[in-house]
């Protein structure tokens, strides 16, 4: 399976701080397999309301861990979604970001995990952890979510909304944290007939990690 992902026409978006989105991020082939092949068992519940930091109830599967591939989910996966993580991890991937984004990546680590977010599932307001230098969010819903967006917001105050950027196949969005990239994920509706399904990159300092 020959993965690659089109020149994905990514929209930068200056407010209320840098990001961006792109909504055809795979070729449509490719990203019909890896949809359909979303892995769906071996997740685990992580559910946050009390102490310091972000708040959140989400279930995740971990995928790639300081740049290795997590054994256990490896030997779950599918061909095709091994060689997308492959692709991930290549030279090229990194550095095709590191210019797009004008950061270097260079000496960073990769963290991926696979997210669900079923019904009532959601994440608080907050911002990235400064270690965090890129993060990239890949969306592969089956059909319509009842909530689930992401919401870019203007302060810590979660109706604060500067744009809602929905879970839509095909979908990456990308952050670039700082103290002021304040951002949510919306309670995902009870009842919702489809999951917010989606594969996470975080590329962090390794001196941070």
């Amino acid at each position: 399976m020959n993965i690659r992902w089109y020149l994905p026409d990514f929209e930068k978006k200056k407010e209320p701080f840098e990001w961006f989105c792109s909504d055809h991020f795979l070729s449509p082939n490719v990203f019909k397999r890896l949809q359909a092949e979303f892995p769906h068992t071996g997740y685990r519940q992580s559910h946050r309301e009390e102490g310091d930091g972000k708040y959140y109830s989400t279930w995740d599967l971990l995928a790639i861990d300081n740049g290795i591939p997590a054994s256990e989910t490896w030997n779950n996966l599918t061909t095709a979604w091994k060689t997308m993580l492959k692709v991930i991890l290549s030279d090229d991937y990194r550095h095709y970001f590191s210019t797009l984004m004008e950061r270097d990546l260079s000496k960073t680590r990769l963290h991926v995990r696979f997210t669900i977010y079923h019904e009532n599932c959601w994440l608080a307001p907050h911002c990235d952890r400064p270690d965090k230098i890129l993060t990239q969010t890949l969306y592969f819903p089956t059909g319509h979510i009842e909530g689930g967006e992401l919401l870019i917001l203007g302060s810590s105050d979660p109706d604060d909304i500067k744009e809602a950027v929905a879970p839509s196949p095909n979908r990456s969005v990308i952050l670039l944290p700082s103290s002021c990239s304040w951002h949510s994920v919306r309670k995902v509706v009870p009842g919702s007939q489809h999951a917010r399904r989606a594969l996470l990159l975080h590329y962090v300092c390794p001196e941070n990690l």
